[in-house]
């Protein structure tokens, strides 16, 4: 028994392991975990029953005797191991940069009459390394992730041809707090590329997110074709990665997730420069006053409606509509941002 002894630098360790069948008939009061799920999470079930419970549980300075009466801690307990009421014991040697001391296992076996035996104590420390990534590896695969926000300037919904759009996405890293073998862990994903395309046809992809006008931003522009409405759509690819020690350190999760974010529609003008008699309130230069809605950039038929505020459900009837030569009727306008 050199080896419990052994485990005298003192610090305070992770509890016991959480998961698995419900209370013992022992007293116990911890959860414990079957035999596989045990033995997916590191502890030494060679040889045991398939119905033997499993836990990890922390030692206790005070279980250990032989400085006081010469006695040594045995590493079985019957009925519920004991609390610690004083220091809890933690490996002498610290684990490495990144990774959490895991509490011993401890078994109770199966009897034949379908009781169960004594807590024994199988394992010492673990330190997690490969063992929580494992877990970790499960979780990412399955985390939730909020797509992208991105803003788009002008945020009116239009936008000149050859002045174009400026798309920003969000940068915020999406993150997840889990207990994982006992351990609290971090897990967060990371944007790492941003795939925009539009229903005009165009894809691109960049490894940033883009910058606002202020910061030097870009804009996407638009050849000079006819003025119509295009939907444009981001989707981002993100890495994982997570941490064990509050953010100290950060480990790469592996494989990437996908998100798709919500669509944005820009009615997109192609305007002419012609000369006129008339300023945009209707002074004329005769004097007179001009009659009806005067042209503009956002309303070049000059019907007294801004094209993009037609709503995009019936953009395509508008436009045929005007084309044709006919008034269009509808009420319906989509709401100026």
């Amino acid at each position: 028994m050199a080896l419990m002894v052994a485990l005298t630098a003192f610090a305070t360790a992770p509890g016991p392991e959480i998961g698995g069948s419900t209370r013992g008939d022992n007293g116990d009061a911890n959860v414990h975990l079957s035999v596989g799920e045990a033995a997916a999470q590191g502890a030494p079930t060679s040889g045991t029953s398939a119905g033997d419970r499993w836990v990890r549980h922390e030692i206790c300075r005070e279980w250990i005797t032989v400085e006081r009466t010469g006695q040594m801690f045995s590493g079985v307990w019957d009925g519920a191991i004991p609390d610690c009421a004083g220091e809890v014991l933690a490996p002498r040697q610290p684990c490495a940069d990144g990774q959490v001391a895991l509490d011993p296992w401890w078994v109770s076996r199966v009897e034949v009459d379908g009781s169960y035996g004594p807590w024994s104590q199988v394992s010492s420390f673990q330190c997690t390394g490969d063992l929580i990534y494992a877990q970790v590896a499960n979780v990412w695969e399955t985390m939730p992730i909020v797509p992208n926000t991105y803003q788009v300037q002008p945020s009116a919904g239009f936008a000149i041809a050859e002045l174009g759009v400026n798309l920003v996405a969000d940068t915020h890293p999406r993150t997840l707090a889990v207990t994982l073998m006992g351990a609290p862990v971090t897990i967060r994903a990371v944007a790492t590329q941003y795939t925009w395309t539009n229903t005009d046809g165009t894809t691109w992809t960049s490894t940033a997110p883009g910058k606002s006008y202020d910061q030097g931003g870009r804009p996407f522009v638009f050849p000079r074709t006819a003025e119509h409405r295009t939907t444009f759509t981001l989707t981002t690819t993100w890495r994982g990665e997570f941490t064990t020690n509050g953010g100290v350190t950060w480990r790469d999760a592996p494989g990437t997730a996908t998100t798709t974010s919500a669509l944005t529609t820009v009615h997109v003008y192609n305007p002419h420069t012609h000369l006129v008699d008339c300023d945009l309130n209707g002074n004329c230069v005769d004097g007179s006053p001009g009659g009806g809605n005067q042209k503009t950039i956002l309303d070049p038929d000059g019907d007294g409606i801004d094209n993009y505020l037609i709503p995009d459900n019936q953009i395509a009837d508008y436009l045929a509509t005007r084309d044709a030569g006919h008034t269009w009727t509808h009420t319906e306008r989509k709401t100026s941002a």
